[in-house]
């Protein structure tokens, strides 16, 4: 059993625990419990998310990199979705443009990318999870949850990466622009916007979500 320091009493997850909890469309009981830690509009208690589920289970998390103790209490982003990706952008696309859609090839959000844009990289991300789900129902265990594409052979850096998810039943594409840079907090910071925003697939809000970026 891995005691946490006073110094660290909350809870939160890393880049590399966030493609774990939010890979599959139907989460076995421990990414559940990973997806939790971005289930509440500040970051959950150690002592609380221990009592839920098992403090051997954390202690396997932390040393996977799936979690991080944090000494202070982060919030949960409080603007809207389409607001706050800009506000991220230049944390995620080596660009600066980025855009998130649907896996039924709606464009929901997007920054530095004009509305067809956004529209076009949509649908096609959405043929992109079609194929990927359809991969992991005849069994063969896709480890990767992205798709990058490439201007020049050498396959030095991507143009542009389809980042894919799976959020309360939902399935939601991240789409970057040059370099993806997940690898940071404020990747963790768009998923836990996204899990909190309540934002469903409904085209009807699709022009209210599309700002002119």
């Amino acid at each position: 059993m891995t005691k946490l320091p006073v110094s660290a009493p909350y809870l939160m997850l890393t880049p590399a625990g966030v493609f774990e909890a939010f890979a599959h469309i139907d989460p076995n009981a421990q990414q559940q419990s990973l997806q939790d830690l971005l289930s509440a509009k500040s970051c959950l208690e150690a002592d609380s998310w221990i009592d839920k589920y098992s403090s051997e289970w954390l202690a396997d998390f932390i040393e996977k990199g799936w979690v991080e103790p944090l000494s202070i209490k982060l919030d949960a982003p409080n603007m809207p979705l389409d607001q706050f990706l800009p506000y991220v952008v230049a944390s995620l696309s080596g660009q600066r443009r980025a855009a998130i859609g649907s896996n039924e090839g709606f464009c929901l959000a997007r920054t530095g990318y004009t509305q067809e844009e956004g529209e076009t990289l949509s649908v096609a991300a959405a043929d992109f999870f079609d194929f990927l789900t359809r991969q992991q129902q005849r069994g063969w265990a896709v480890e990767g949850q992205a798709v990058s594409f490439f201007n020049q052979i050498d396959l030095l850096m991507p143009s542009t990466s389809f980042v894919f998810l799976w959020i309360d039943g939902s399935g939601y594409v991240l789409i970057l622009d040059g370099e993806p840079l997940t690898n940071n907090r404020a990747f963790v910071e768009l998923i836990w916007a996204i899990k909190t925003s309540g934002l469903r697939f409904n085209s009807d809000r699709d022009t209210e979500l599309n700002g002119d970026n």
